[in-house]
């Protein structure tokens, strides 16, 4: 029979935790005196900058790393207060508006570029890919309605 081993019921590991709030209190002291530092030498403040400045200013040569920043809460928030560059915003791109009319299809020749189509049914997002297939959907659903009709029509006025 094997023994099971039976831990203490601390959930917390004071060892450790004293060990993360050292590195955090290290990280935050590096991170501000690399962006205090970085304002006085009149440099952009960001991610990269602080990183490398800290590595410049640290006595062991280490640093912080550009996650750290952005981890370290208090660390973030000093950050965000000196940060001169602009966030990160996708471009918005234009598209034409896809219109709800059926007989927007009826220009699509046969023999038309098959490379350029996909190349621009690329360019467009999910949504928009959605509503066009519906129209498209709509379209052929119309047409062979329209077909069945006159074909039904035709064989009446036989």
């Amino acid at each position: 029979m094997h023994r099971k081993f039976v831990s203490p019921q601390t959930n917390e590991l004071e060892w450790l935790q004293a060990s993360y709030d050292k590195r955090k209190n290290r990280s935050l002291e590096l991170g501000v005196k690399a962006i205090d530092t970085l304002i006085k030498e009149g440099k952009t403040v960001s991610y990269r900058t602080v990183s490398d400045k800290s590595k410049e200013i640290d006595p062991d040569g280490l640093g912080i790393h550009q996650n750290t920043i952005r981890k370290n809460q208090e660390l973030h928030n000093h950050f965000l207060q000196h940060s001169t560059t602009k966030a990160y915003r996708p471009r918005k791109r234009s598209h034409k508006t896809l219109d709800n009319d059926l007989d927007a299809f009826k220009h699509i020749k046969q023999d038309r570029d098959i490379d350029r189509v996909r190349q621009r049914y690329m360019q467009l997002t999910k949504p928009e890919l959605v509503e066009l297939l519906i129209r498209m959907e709509q379209y052929i659903a119309y047409q062979n309605q329209y077909w069945l009709k006159s074909e039904f029509e035709k064989y009446i006025n036989e």
